[in-house]
């Protein structure tokens, strides 16, 4: 029986001063001012307890509401089906989230709940009336409302939901900035996935309100998915101020070793900041923790495992993500946050990125595991393919983790030769094998989430095919003009999001020539372009040149 255990009511806040940020971008230019999140939270690692506030400050692009994600909602109610139980595992319990008040520029406003989003009024209307959303529960539940989740819930209803919403000003200074803020409070749901715990430890993965994206196709409101990463965000600072009991310790998108903590007899607060990142994770965790620390380059990189874990494995997963770091920044540009933790987690997610912070799950911290070395390699190559360079994960997930799968293939084959070989041959006959029965189930890499039925089609399509095609591309280009052709797509959409479309420009003109053919067959099957895509390729291996003209890579 489905349990949702939800309230929202206003109240009132104060309305705050507004001072939006604004980074340098990657060309030296200083892009729009970025959202602002600012975050007070208490963690009570023995209730399982996250709450306090979060303050949003951001120019809106709509001028009668915005939308935010909840994603822990999604955990508050039962759902069906094979995908949902390999994501949640055997036994997943259920978590709870409250949120007392939710103010607009400090006046308390009304919301809308839709799924695991919130669409909240930017401006008032005569039938308004403050005190959030309420509903009566179905019979046998605490409290809450709504209809069960499955694997049959459709992105195409969000998106008739928001039909015909304005586009964005084209310029920002249109709209006036606005403060939204939220109180919360929640109960984790204890599953396999980003955000649960166990008795060492707490991980919360999308955890935060976070504002949905609204770009040229309009609002992007698509609902938690139990296959791939279901997320999609835009860049933004984050102050975080986390309260633990004393002994506990955390790991964060922040700079934790150069944050401020203030300490107590019984507590300690750690007053956290991120600035220009695409969201905000951390993993709090007690004494049984321990960590290995390098330095690579401005960047220190720690990996934490646990009393227990094979301190070997640790260190080999430790040396791999100071090298893959270190490889990735020469070959793509530099890394350019200060930190980087690689932190053990419970569950089964095996491994999960955020900006400046990833997953890794025991299993990979077990003695002589060659997964745990592979995994690490991939979640640091998503530092560069998700969090440096963004893109929507659910229409378009290849974008991240093919490209991220290929810049491990990349560094394995350098630095562990008969690992990173045997990995290149396996993707390779994944990505290549069964396309005709894909074809024929109208499968492809370049479709939503909600259309793969499977995780073995996904990661065949997703990440084998994307990253077999970068391979094929290597071996007409060579290595050194394939990752300088890398380097330069990361450079012109650093901190920024791209999309297919710009991917598909930026290949053309660094093949001299339309390269429709080629990606339509790799990443849509479309048969019909085969001999097109061969002879593309065949013209690519004749032709040497640089576009750009050659650039020596960092040393």
């Amino acid at each position: 029986m489905r349990k949702r255990l939800f309230a929202l009511a206003g109240l009132v806040s104060s309305l705050l001063a507004i001072v939006p940020a604004v980074p340098v971008g990657a060309n030296g230019s200083p892009p729009s001012a970025l959202t602002h999140y600012q975050a007070d939270v208490r963690i009570d690692p023995v209730a399982k307890r996250v709450a306090g506030s979060v303050e949003i400050r951001f120019l809106p692009k709509d001028e009668a509401h915005v939308y935010l994600h909840l994603y822990p909602l999604a955990f508050t109610e039962e759902h069906q089906g094979v995908l949902w139980d390999e994501l949640l595992g055997k036994h997943p319990k259920l978590g709870t989230y409250d949120s007392s008040s939710i103010t607009v520029q400090g006046r308390p406003v009304a919301v809308k709940r839709m799924g695991d989003v919130i669409e909240v009024p930017l401006t008032e209307t005569d039938e308004m009336t403050p005190g959030g959303l309420h509903a009566a529960a179905p019979d046998g539940a605490a409290q809450g409302t709504g209809t069960k989740a499955s694997e049959g819930t459709s992105k195409e209803t969000s998106r008739e939901e928001t039909a015909g919403f304005p586009e964005a000003p084209a310029d920002d200074s249109a709209m006036e900035p606005i403060t939204l803020k939220l109180d919360f409070a929640m109960t984790l749901p204890q599953n396999d996935g980003r955000m649960s715990y166990d008795e060492h430890a707490m991980w919360l993965g999308n955890w935060l309100p976070i504002l949905a994206v609204k770009d040229r196709a309009g609002w992007h409101l698509d609902p938690y998915e139990p296959i791939g990463d279901p997320f999609y965000s835009e860049n933004a600072d984050y102050q975080v101020n986390v309260t633990l009991p004393a002994g506990y310790q955390l790991a964060s998108t922040a700079s934790d070793k150069a944050a401020v903590v203030d300490t107590g007899e019984k507590e300690r607060t750690f007053h956290l900041q991120a600035d220009n990142v695409r969201d905000f994770a951390l993993v709090a965790m007690d004494s049984s923790y321990h960590f290995i620390e390098s330095k690579v380059g401005n960047t220190e990189v720690r990996t934490w495992y646990r009393k227990g874990d094979s301190v070997e494995q640790a260190k080999r997963n430790h040396f791999a993500a100071a090298d893959s770091l270190a490889y990735f920044s020469r070959q793509f540009g530099t890394y350019p946050y200060t930190e980087y933790d690689v932190v053990r987690t419970g569950g089964s997610i095996n491994g999960m990125e955020y900006p400046s912070l990833v997953f890794l799950d025991g299993r990979h911290f077990m003695p002589g595991v060659d997964g745990g070395v592979a995994t690490t390699v991939h979640e640091t190559a998503h530092q560069w393919f998700y969090s440096l360079i963004g893109n929507n994960q659910i229409d378009e997930a290849w974008l991240d983790e093919g490209f991220a799968e290929y810049g491990t293939l990349a560094f394995l084959s350098a630095t562990y030769p008969k690992l990173g070989n045997d990995r290149v041959l396996r993707r390779w006959k994944q990505g290549t094998t069964s396309m005709a029965a894909y074809t024929e189930e109208k499968l492809r890499p370049w479709q939503s989430l909600q259309a793969f039925p499977d995780n073995e089609s996904y990661s065949d399509l997703v990440y084998s095919r994307t990253c077999t095609m970068l391979w094929a591309l290597r071996e007409a280009w060579g290595e050194e003009r394939l990752h300088e052709m890398l380097r330069r797509y990361v450079s012109a959409h650093r901190f920024g999001i791209a999309d297919g479309a710009a991917w598909r420009a930026f290949l053309s003109e660094a093949a001299g020539e339309d390269a429709g053919s080629f990606l339509d067959y790799w990443l849509n099957l479309d048969g019909g372009k085969r001999e097109e895509a061969a002879e593309w390729l065949k013209r690519q291996r004749q032709r040497q040149t640089y576009p750009w003209g050659k650039v020596e890579l960092e040393k």
